[in-house]
């Protein structure tokens, strides 16, 4: 059938044809004068780059948007990529971790823990610095440990307690759990805090329910964060959202929430929970035996 197409119609076709490849040509040539540029680039790497490169230890995928233009024109999806570049490059972390909350109706005093994380499996250790409970450390591996179906946690007793026994194991989702804590260890970390952000702004923002704004730059404790702010129609500890208030700071370096301060009321008077990661030190490679309790010395 071919045969019998006009003499004009191969004409067209031919050019087009010819137009084709010298664009294929062209973008050829442009692919490699990018290619280029690109090893030109990676020998001089922007000050962001080398920053996050020596955060992580790695160079991570360079970002290729402004992140504070993508917190200010939509701060879920920058919840969103956050999530997604810390689950790309973060394995494990050191920190200090400072928390107060209000507790059944009691505020707690301000604590200070050093902690020890690793994503995989999901294990945590805390060390009280200051005003300690009723531990003086604890530890949780997921898996590690299940008694009649439960989670169970390693917990160091205080000083007196620790004359008669080294340890005690405790369901991390029991009552004494739930008597000293709004959070329970398994929802410590980075990547569940972000999780747990996007968890209440999905349902709200559905329902037309969520205020979710981009603040500025702010800094906490000498470092450069940008804040964001949420607003959930709080009524009460029983309510189904968490806050009335929350306000995040994310570490303009590290990509990460590094402050959470949740609070029942529009005015920021009522403190419900202060959750701060300072002095953090990302990929710190910790070895198998900080957690176990042999590395606890608790064995």
């Amino acid at each position: 059938m071919t045969d019998h197409l006009p003499i004009r119609v191969w004409a067209i076709v031919g050019i087009l044809l010819s137009v084709g490849l010298s664009t294929l040509a062209t973008e050829a040539a442009s692919e490699s004068a990018t290619s280029a540029g690109d090893q030109q680039a990676a020998q001089a790497p922007n000050p962001t780059d080398k920053m996050l490169a020596s955060t992580f230890r790695e160079m991570p995928v360079p970002l290729r948007l402004n992140p504070e233009q993508l917190a200010e024109d939509d701060p879920i999806g920058f919840f969103e990529m956050i999530l997604a570049r810390y689950e790309r490059h973060v394995r494990d972390y050191t920190c200090l971790f400072t928390k107060q909350e209000l507790v059944n109706g009691k505020m707690t005093t301000r604590q200070v823990m050093k902690a020890y994380f690793r994503e995989d499996p999901y294990s945590v250790r805390l060390e009280w610095i200051r005003n300690r409970d009723r531990a003086s450390r604890v530890l949780y591996v997921r898996n590690a440990w299940i008694d009649k179906g439960q989670q169970m946690a390693v917990v160091e007793p205080g000083p007196i307690a620790r004359l008669f026994i080294s340890h005690v194991m405790r369901p991390i989702h029991g009552a004494d759990a739930m008597r000293t804590s709004r959070r329970t260890i398994d929802q410590f970390g980075f990547r569940n805090n972000i999780l747990l952000i996007l968890k209440y702004c999905a349902p709200a923002r559905e329902r037309g329910l969520l205020e979710f704004t981009y603040q500025g730059v702010r800094v906490v404790d000498g470092r450069s964060t940008l804040l964001f702010e949420r607003r959930l129609p709080y009524t009460g500890e029983r309510c189904e959202w968490p806050d009335r208030v929350l306000e995040v700071y994310v570490d303009r370096q590290l990509l990460v929430p590094t402050l959470c301060i949740a609070y029942a009321d529009d005015a920021k008077r009522q403190l419900l929970g202060h959750y701060e990661y300072s002095d953090i030190k990302m990929n710190a490679n910790l070895s198998e035996s900080v957690f176990t309790k042999k590395g606890m010395g608790v064995e």
